[in-house]
């Protein structure tokens, strides 16, 4: 679990957020469970009983789609992305703010590029009316959901940026867990 889930007070920080994180984690966590247990069944049924689960393919690259750019807003919110922090605990606590600052500022840019690329997509995807392979079911609303999944992960950067910039998240990031020191 991120550390978003381990506070001890969901409803502490941004504006309560961290509640709305948690329950968006854990939405995300189902997702990826179901998709996982529509593969294997989907596998089961096809090589064992020879008849699959009708765009299985469809729904589980979908629904995995969602789970990830609904999952990104929540790393984006906690901080929790994977990293090197050599350079990080290297430095003094207002060089490593400045890191931080400009990490984020990084990541605000690349999601918010992202978002508008990906609604452009989605619009195409609605506009031309495409459908999954076996059942005729409309795609767009995967899409969308997707789309909406990157925007949030935008928005909540922007406020971690905001909350980084006006020195609001210093706290928890003096708290954080840190690696301990290596012995020489």
């Amino acid at each position: 679990m991120t550390p978003v889930s381990e506070r001890n007070t969901p409803l502490s920080g941004a504006l309560g957020l961290r509640l709305f994180a948690a329950r968006i984690e854990a939405a995300a966590a189902i997702i990826m469970g179901l998709v996982t247990l529509l593969i294997f069944v989907s596998a089961f049924m096809r090589y064992i009983a020879g008849a699959p689960i009708p765009d299985a393919h469809d729904f589980g690259r979908l629904a995995l789609g969602i789970a990830i750019f609904w999952g990104a807003s929540i790393v984006n919110f906690s901080g929790a992305h994977i990293s090197v922090d050599l350079l990080h605990a290297a430095v003094g606590p207002r060089v490593r703010r400045a890191m931080d600052i400009f990490a984020t500022a990084i990541v605000l840019i690349a999601f918010g590029t992202l978002t508008v690329m990906m609604g452009t997509n989605a619009a195409d995807v609605f506009a031309t009316g495409e459908y999954s392979y076996d059942l005729r079911l409309p795609i767009w609303p995967a899409y969308w959901l997707m789309v909406a999944g990157c925007a949030l992960a935008t928005l909540v950067t922007a406020l971690r940026l905001l909350m980084l910039s006006t020195g609001t998240e210093a706290e928890r990031l003096e708290t954080s867990p840190q690696l301990p020191d290596a012995e020489v």
